[in-house]
C-alpha cells in the first residue's frame, strides 16, 4: 500500500521531500524548541544525536511501510521549516493519522495549510485513504482552527477526522 521511497510534492511556495542528515540542524531547531513541542507527547530534543536517532527511525518506518514523513522546505531555498507525515495506518478502514510541526519563525504564513493541501490529495488519490485523523491537544487552538478550515471535524475533545470522499481539500 505505501511507497518505499517518498515522492516529492510541490506547492506554490513549499515542497515536501525526504529528510536527510544534512537537515539535522534545522530539525533540531524544530524538535528542540519547547514552544513547538508544547502540544506533542514528546520532550524537546536535547541534541543532534536525538535527531540522528529520529532520522534512522523515519527511514526504518518508511522501509517497513509503516510511516511516511516529509521535510517541509521553502521552495527555491531548501530551508527546512517543518515536517509532516502520515502514520498509524489502518488498512481495513483505509485510514491514517496525520501529524505536522512547523518552526516558530514560519508560523502565521500559511505554510502548514499549503503543506496539508498537498498531503490530503496525495493521501486520497494516490494512497486511496478514506479517512484522516489528527490528534490535536485541546489547548492547541491554532492547530484546531487550521484543521477545521481544512475540513476536519472534531470527533472527540482531541480527535479530529476528515472523511476523504473525493472532494478537494482546498
Amino acid at each position: 500500500m505505501l511507497p518505499s521511497t517518498l515522492p516529492r510534492l510541490k506547492g506554490a511556495r513549499i515542497k515536501l521531500r525526504s529528510m536527510n542528515s544534512s537537515d539535522a540542524c534545522a530539525l533540531l531547531g524544530i524538535y528542540g524548541d519547547p514552544v513547538v513541542m508544547r502540544y506533542t507527547d514528546e520532550e524537546p530534543f536535547d541534541g543532534l544525536e536525538t535527531v540522528s536517532i529520529m532520522l534512522e527511525s523515519v527511514h526504518a518506518l518508511l522501509v517497513k511501510g509503516e510511516s511516511l514523513e516529509w521535510a517541509v522546505v521553502l521552495d527555491g531555498s531548501d530551508i527546512v521549516i517543518g515536517t509532516c507525515g502520515l502514520h498509524s495506518f489502518n488498512e481495513p478502514l483505509h485510514a491514517a493519522e496525520v501529524g505536522c510541526l512547523l518552526r516558530q519563525s514560519a508560523w502565521g504564513n500559511g505554510y502548514m495549510r499549503e503543506t496539508l493541501n498537498l498531503l490530503i490529495p496525495y493521501a486520497r488519490e494516490v494512497l486511496g485513504l478514506r479517512l484522516l485523523i489528527a490528534d490535536i491537544d485541546s489547548d492547541n487552538h491554532r492547530a484546531q482552527r487550521l484543521f477545521e478550515k481544512l475540513g476536519f471535524q472534531r470527533a472527540e475533545p482531541e480527535l479530529w477526522r476528515m472523511v476523504l470522499d473525493g472532494d478537494r481539500a482546498d
